[in-house]
């Protein structure tokens, strides 16, 4: 089962080291809340589409949303 979880690349950033810190602090904090939520799911729950549905949402959460529900 795969999913794709697209986040901006941090390491395109260009500017200031600021800048560049910043993004890539994002994008840690996005891919570990998605991580959070994926690892949260009750997995012996859910069959397999179930499964793929849950997965693919956690992909197309914006950051916002996926801070809210991680915590």
């Amino acid at each position: 089962m795969t999913a794709h979880w697209g986040i901006a690349d941090p390491a395109a950033v260009e500017g200031t080291d600021e800048e560049k810190q910043r993004a890539f602090s994002l994008a840690f904090r996005e891919l570990a809340a998605r991580i959070g939520i994926f690892t949260s799911l009750r997995i012996d729950a859910l069959d397999q589409l179930a499964l793929q549905r849950e997965i693919n949402a956690i992909g197309k959460m914006q950051p916002a949303d996926a801070a809210t529900k991680a915590s």
